[in-house]
Parts: structure tokens; C-alpha cells; sequence
């Protein structure tokens, strides 16, 4: 007794659909890399403006510590902004500004994106962080 292929396998190679879907996952290949890219690209710039804001919050917290200093909390952010950016966070500026009862830090440069076929090649961003300076105050 010899071995034959059944009847329904021959039958479905000889129809033609074989390449079908072949070809199929060529046509939709493209744009599930595309997805994929876009949510890569959305959470990388969602990492960096978490950073930023990080930065700039931890900036004016210990510029506002009790003997804190602006020039402290600017390197601060500096230091915040190169340790989760890595060199982009080097081009960032940052503005520390002190009324007397609030510091404020400021920090925003532009974050590259990975899409350089998209009109711009990158996303500002930006933020602020006002914190009420520490120490003893007189009551009424």
C-alpha cells in the first residue's frame, strides 16, 4: 500500500492560494512596523517630558530647601535632565528665578524624534516647577 495525498490538500494547492497569504502579510507587514515605530516614538517622548518635569520639580525643591541655593537647584536639573536624556539632555535650558518666597525652575530644549520624514525633526519640550521656599516665617 502506497501513501497519496488526500483528495483536500491537493485541491487546496492546486486553487491558486497558496502565495495568498504570503502576499497578504507583505501588504500589512509595512504598516505594523509603522505602528510599531509610532508607539516606540510615543512612549520615548513620553519618557522624556516625564524626565523633564522631574528635573525641574527636583530644581526647585532644593533650590527651595532651607539654605538652598538658585544656583543649586539649576544644577540640579542639569544633572536630573543629562542622567535620563543622556547628551540630549545637555542641550536643554534651564532658567532658575527667585522672588523671595517661590523658586522657579524652568527647563525645555527640543527632544529628536524618530521619524525624520515627519515635517520636523523635533518636539519642544518644556516645564516648570514652583516650589515655596523652607525656613521659619513669623506668624500674625
Amino acid at each position: 500500500m502506497s501513501w497519496t495525498p488526500s483528495k483536500t490538500r491537493v485541491a487546496r494547492h492546486d486553487d491558486g492560494e497558496a502565495g495568498e497569504s504570503m502576499v497578504e502579510f507583505a501588504l500589512v507587514l509595512p504598516v505594523l512596523l509603522l505602528v510599531l515605530v509610532g508607539v516606540v516614538q510615543f512612549a520615548l517622548v513620553h519618557h522624556a517630558q516625564n524626565v523633564v518635569t522631574t528635573a525641574a520639580q527636583e530644581g526647585a525643591r532644593l533650590a527651595a530647601a532651607e539654605g538652598g541655593e538658585a544656583i543649586d537647584g539649576e544644577q540640579r536639573t542639569r544633572d536630573v535632565l543629562g542622567s535620563g536624556l543622556g547628551r540630549t539632555g545637555e542641550s536643554f535650558a534651564v532658567e532658575t528665578s527667585d522672588d523671595g518666597e517661590n523658586v522657579t525652575v524652568r527647563a525645555s530644549g527640543d527632544y529628536p524624534l524618530i521619524f525624520p520624514w515627519l515635517g520636523s525633526r523635533d518636539i519642544e519640550l518644556d516645564a516648570s516647577a514652583s516650589v515655596r521656599k523652607e525656613g521659619f516665617r513669623g506668624g500674625p
